[in-house]
């Protein structure tokens, strides 16, 4: 049996993985911003941000943590910053992201309001009058009667 870290180590181990977890978090987040999050897309995000909590976890423990090896708080920890990015993190993002291209398109809406559709109607005006599509004389066919034309009796000839 190994020895129990100190306190200390174990607190520092944790907010590590808090720190990891967040960042795991983020990253399966953007992956579903960029590509999608249709039902099989969120399938294998879920998998590989469980195969990348393992690697980060077992990386943790052999490179940084002070008793060099994986633990159950870190596991728990990491799961955690995930939830917490989910939870209390990415509606902030999202609704600063939001803003900021909101920020970012107002004056190319603007700019296509007062300048773009202006000339658009005036483009559309001066080809409706230099190319009209039909003329301004409408001709039309006689209605056929229903009735049919026979010819008159006395030009019957009777053979």
């Amino acid at each position: 049996m190994m020895a129990a870290p100190a306190a200390s180590a174990v607190l520092a181990d944790v907010l590590w993985c808090l720190g990891l977890g967040c960042l795991l978090g983020a990253v399966r987040d953007g992956l579903s911003l960029v590509f999608g999050n249709g039902p099989v897309r969120c399938f294998f995000w879920d998998v590989l941000a469980f195969a990348m909590a393992a690697v980060l976890v077992f990386g943790f423990s052999t490179g940084v943590s002070a008793s060099g090896v994986a633990r159950w708080y870190m596991t728990g920890a990491l799961l955690a910053g995930a939830l917490a990015w989910r939870q209390a993190i990415q509606p902030a993002v999202h609704r600063f992201v939001r803003a900021v291209l909101h920020l970012l398109i107002w004056p190319l809406r603007a700019a296509e309001q007062h300048l773009l559709r202006p000339l658009g109607r005036r483009l559309a005006a001066v080809l409706r009058r230099v190319c009209p599509r039909h003329a301004h004389k409408k001709v039309r066919k006689k209605p056929k009667n229903g009735k049919k034309q026979l010819q008159k009796p006395s030009k019957i000839l009777y053979n």
